[in-house]
C-alpha cells in the first residue's frame, strides 16, 4: 500500500516500473554514479583485481547509505524493496550470463581435455597420476568445505529461509547414479544433468581420439571445430566476467539494504570459513608431499612466491607460467610432468574453486531452503563435485561456474540467486580459493612426479635454484 511519501501513484508507476517514491530515483541515480566511476577506471585500464576492491567497497558503501537513510535496523519501507528491485537488474543479470554459458562451457572443455590426450604416448602415466591427485585433493577439499559449512552453519539463520522449497526426494545410490546417466542428451541439458553432461563429452571425446586413424581428415576437423568452440566459449565468459566489478556493486548493495547488518555478520562467517578451509588445505597439501619423501619446510619456502602471486593476482591460468617454472626450476620437477599437471591444474580439479567453494555454497543454500541433508546428499555433493570439477577454467569468476554446477547436480538449480550474498564478497573469498588452487596442482605435479621417479632432489634442495627465472617472472 501506497504510503504519503509517494510522488508517484497508480499502476504503471507501482507495479510496471517499481518507481513510486524520490528515495527511489536517488538509489538509482546512486549506482549509476558507481558504475561511472568502475567505467573510468576501466578505461584507464586499471586492473580488474583493482576494480572488483573497488566495486567492493562502493558496493558496501551504497548499501550502508541506503540503511542509513532509511534509519537502522533495515525497514520494508516500499522505498527500499523498489531500489533493491533495480539494483536486482544488474546483479540478476549477471547471474543469468554466468549460468547461461555452464553447458557450452562444461561441453567444450571436457571434450577438448580429453582429445588433447591424443598422440602423447609417453604421458598416459604421468597423466593418470596426475588426474588422479587432483581430483583427490578435490575430494578432500569438499568434505572439508561440507565439515566446515555445518561447524559454521551457513545459511541457517539466513533472512531467505522464508522462501518455499521442497525438499529432494532421493532413492538408494545406485538408483541416484543411475539417474545420471543420460538417455537423451538434449533433455539433459535442458534440465542441467551436469553429471551426466561430463559423461557424454568424455565418451565424445574418447570416441574422437579412437576414430582419428580410420578417419583423420574428418576428426581433424572436429577437433579444430572443439578447438575453436572452446576459444569462442572462453572468450564471452571472460567478456561476461569482465562486467563482474558492476555486479558486485550492485549484488552487495541490495544484499546490504535488503538484509542491513545480520547480512554482514552471515557474510562475515562465510569469508572465515573459506580462510580456514584454505590454510586446512595448504597444511594436506604439505602432508602429502612430505608422504613423497619431499621436505615440507623447503617446499614451503620454494612454493611461497608462487601462492602469494595466486593469492594476488586471483587467477590460476594466470600464475600458470609462475607455476611451472617453479615446479621445474625451483623444485626439479621434470618438464613434462610440470607442464602437462599443471596445465590441467588450471582446467580441472582446483581444490578451492571447485573444492570446498561449491560444497560450502550448496550446504548454506540447503540450509537456507529447508532441504533435509544426509549421508546420502553428502556422498551425492562428493560425487557431483569431483566429477564437476574436470574442465573448469582457472579465470577471476570460475567459482561461481562452478557453483552452478554443483546446485544444479544437486538439484538446486532453481535457487541459484540465493548467493547473490556470497557472490558480493567474492574479491575477499577469491584470493585464498585461488590460492588453494595452485596449491593444489604444486602439490599434484610434485606427488605424481615423485612416484614416477623424475623429479630431480638436487635441484629441489638446492636453496639458490631457479632464482633468477623466479624474479623474471613476478
Amino acid at each position: 500500500m501506497m504510503n504519503s511519501e509517494a510522488i508517484f501513484e497508480g499502476t504503471f508507476f507501482e507495479n510496471f516500473l517499481s518507481i513510486t517514491h524520490y528515495q527511489t530515483l536517488i538509489g538509482i541515480l546512486a549506482i549509476l554514479v558507481c558504475f561511472f566511476i568502475l567505467k573510468q577506471l576501466q578505461n584507464r585500464k586499471v586492473s580488474f583485481s583493482l576494480r572488483m576492491l573497488v566495486g567492493l567497497i562502493l558496493g558496501a558503501v551504497l548499501g550502508l547509505s541506503i540503511q542509513a537513510f532509511g534509519g537502522f535496523p533495515a525497514t520494508s519501507s516500499v522505498w527500499m524493496k523498489e531500489i533493491t528491485i533495480w539494483y536486482g537488474l544488474v546483479g540478476n543479470a549477471f547471474i543469468a550470463f554466468i549460468r547461461m554459458l555452464v553447458i557450452p562451457l562444461i561441453f567444450v572443455s571436457i571434450v577438448k581435455v580429453i582429445i588433447d590426450f591424443a598422440g602423447k604416448e609417453n604421458l598416459p602415466k604421468i597423466a593418470f597420476r596426475g588426474i588422479f591427485w587432483l581430483l583427490f585433493t578435490t575430494g578432500i577439499a569438499c568434505i572439508l568445505g561440507i565439515v566446515l559449512a555445518n561447524i559454521f552453519n551457513l545459511g541457517a539463520s539466513s533472512s531467505t529461509t522464508s522462501i518455499a522449497a521442497q525438499a529432494k526426494t532421493y532413492t538408494n545410490l545406485v538408483d541416484t547414479l543411475l539417474r545420471l546417466i543420460p538417455s537423451n542428451i538434449i533433455s539433459a541439458m535442458n534440465s542441467e544433468n551436469i553429471v551426466g553432461l561430463v559423461i557424454f563429452s568424455a565418451l565424445l571425446g574418447i570416441a574422437a581420439n579412437r576414430m582419428e586413424k580410420k578417419a583423420p581428415e574428418a576428426i581433424g576437423v572436429f577437433k579444430k571445430l572443439i578447438q575453436g568452440l572452446y576459444k569462442i566459449v572462453m572468450s564471452v565468459a571472460m567478456t561476461i566476467i569482465k562486467y563482474m566489478p558492476y555486479a558486485v556493486v550492485a549484488l552487495l548493495a541490495r544484499t546490504i539494504a535488503s538484509n542491513g547488518i545480520p547480512a554482514i555478520i552471515e557474510v562475515s562467517n562465510f569469508v572465515f570459513a573459506i580462510y580456514i578451509a584454505t590454510f586446512v588445505m595448504l597444511v594436506v597439501h604439505v602432508i602429502i608431499v612430505t608422504l613423497h619423501g619431499v621436505s615440507p619446510i623447503t617446499f614451503i619456502k620454494k612454493a611461497f612466491s608462487t601462492w602469494l602471486l595466486a593469492f594476488t593476482s586471483r587467477s590460476s591460468v594466470g600464475t600458470l607460467p609462475m607455476t611451472i617454472s617453479t615446479l621445474t626450476k625451483r623444485m626439479g620437477v621434470n618438464d613434462g610432468t610440470a607442464n602437462l599437471v599443471g596445465s590441467l591444474g588450471s582446467t580441472m580439479g582446483m581444490n578451492g574453486c571447485a573444492g570446498f567453494f561449491p560444497a560450502m555454497i550448496a550446504v548454506m543454500v540447503a540450509h537456507m531452503i529447508g532441504i533435509e541433508t544426509g549421508v546420502q546428499f553428502y556422498i551425492m555433493m562428493l560425487i557431483v563435485v569431483v566429477i564437476g570439477s574436470i574442465g573448469i577454467a582457472g579465470i577471476p569468476g570460475t567459482a561461481t561456474v562452478a557453483a552452478t554446477i554443483v546446485l544444479s547436480g544437486m538439484g538446486m538449480a532453481e535457487h541459484f540467486a540465493l548467493i547473490g550474498i556470497v557472490l558480493a564478497i567474492d574479491p575477499i573469498i577469491d584470493m585464498a580459493r585461488t590460492l588453494a588452487n595452485v596449491s593444489g596442482t604444486m602439490t599434484a605435479a610434485v606427488a605424481t612426479d615423485r612416484e614416477v621417479g623424475t623429479m630431480d632432489m638436487d635441484v629441489f634442495h638446492d636453496p639458490k635454484a631457479g632464482l633468477e627465472s623466479l624474479e623474471d617472472l613476478s
